[in-house]
C-alpha cells in the first residue's frame, strides 16, 4: 500500500480560515482559469509577479515543476492569494490531482517577487520522473516555444 503525504489542507487559525497563498506557474496564471476553477469556493487576487527554485517540464497542456539543483535555476509564475484558505485549497487540490499525490504534491516554497519581496506561499509539485521529458528553457511556461 503506498504511503500518502499528508499536507496543511485546511488554514484555520482560531477556527476560523485564513487566507492562503498559492504560487502559480502554469494555467492557474490565466484568472479566468482561477475563477473557473475556484468558482465561489473563495474569492482571490494576484499578489505579484515572481519565481521560485525550480524546473519546468513541457507535459502538453500543462506544466510540471520540480524542484530546482541549483539557486540559479528559476520558475516565473504568479503569488495568488485566496482569502478563504480552508475552501479553495481543497478544490485546488482536485483539480491538480494532488487529492492522494496522484500527479501533483502540494508543498510550501519560499517566492521571490517582482519588488525583491519574499513570500511563503502553497505550489503544485510534479509527483512523476521527468525522464524523456523536455525542459522549459528559461522557466516561463507562457513563453515556451511549440
Amino acid at each position: 500500500m503506498a504511503k500518502r503525504r499528508r499536507h496543511r489542507s485546511s488554514p484555520l487559525e482560531n477556527g476560523r480560515s485564513v487566507s492562503a497563498l498559492v504560487f502559480v506557474y502554469g494555467t492557474l496564471r490565466d484568472g479566468a482559469r482561477v475563477n473557473a476553477v475556484v468558482g465561489d469556493a473563495s474569492r482571490w487576487r494576484r499578489v505579484a509577479g515572481g519565481s521560485i527554485s525550480g524546473r519546468l517540464y513541457d507535459i502538453g497542456p500543462y506544466p510540471a515543476l520540480r524542484p530546482g539543483r541549483t539557486a540559479a535555476e528559476r520558475v516565473s509564475g504568479v503569488v495568488l492569494e485566496f482569502a478563504d484558505g480552508a475552501a479553495a485549497l481543497p478544490v485546488l487540490d482536485a483539480y491538480e490531482e494532488a487529492v492522494a499525490a496522484e500527479l501533483y504534491i502540494r508543498r510550501r516554497c519560499r517566492a521571490r517577487l517582482a519588488n525583491g519581496r519574499t513570500v511563503t506561499a502553497w505550489v503544485y509539485v510534479y509527483n512523476r520522473p521527468v525522464t524523456g521529458l523536455q525542459r522549459i528553457a528559461g522557466g516561463d511556461w507562457t513563453r515556451k516555444s511549440d
